[in-house]
């Protein structure tokens, strides 16, 4: 056994120290890593903003155990794998802040008479002034149609312009 050890021994002691190494490079910062973003994931609560894996910015609004729904801007919502939160967003990281622009529009719009203007009127209106015209493109293209039709003495519109000037084969 003494013999073993004395020329095994070196061999021993450098397995035990790779070993060792590789522990420390490897495992104890992948591990520290996995909790901090156990941490993390735990203290996530709604209303906190947070930065996506793809460096998106957003508010949490609802949380599940696998999924939660990022509000990135006003009205504008994305569910992703809690997973994908990377880390919760400070003041200084931020360079924009949103505010509702159409909550903001439609206080202060007024008519040139200084009456409130009916925001959903108008949509509505817009909206059945571009259903009752006929898209432009549409009309472009049934013309297109039209003049590209063959007009062959024959009765056959093959779509061939040239037709006429082929005499006739038998199959």
């Amino acid at each position: 056994m003494t013999e073993f050890l004395s020329q095994n021994g070196t061999l021993l002691l450098m397995v035990a120290a790779v070993g060792a190494i590789f522990y420390f490079l490897m495992i104890r910062p992948a591990k520290k890593q996995q909790q901090k973003q156990q941490d993390l994931m735990n203290s996530l609560t709604p209303g906190a903003r947070v930065m996506l894996t793809s460096g998106v910015f957003g508010t949490i609004r609802h949380l599940g155990d696998r999924q939660a729904i990022i509000e990135i801007s006003p009205g504008v919502d994305l569910t992703v794998l809690r997973r994908a939160i990377t880390k919760v967003a400070t003041a200084d990281e931020e360079e924009f802040e949103y505010a509702d622009p159409a909550v903001e529009d439609e206080a202060d719009a007024t008519q040139a008479d200084g009456s409130p203007v009916d925001i959903d009127a108008e949509i509505d209106s817009l909206l059945s002034d571009a259903a009752d015209q006929p898209s432009q493109a549409a009309e472009t293209e049934a013309d297109a149609l039209s003049q590209d039709a063959p007009s062959d003495q024959s009765g056959k519109a093959d779509g061939d312009p040239d037709r006429a000037d082929r005499p006739e084969t038998k199959r």
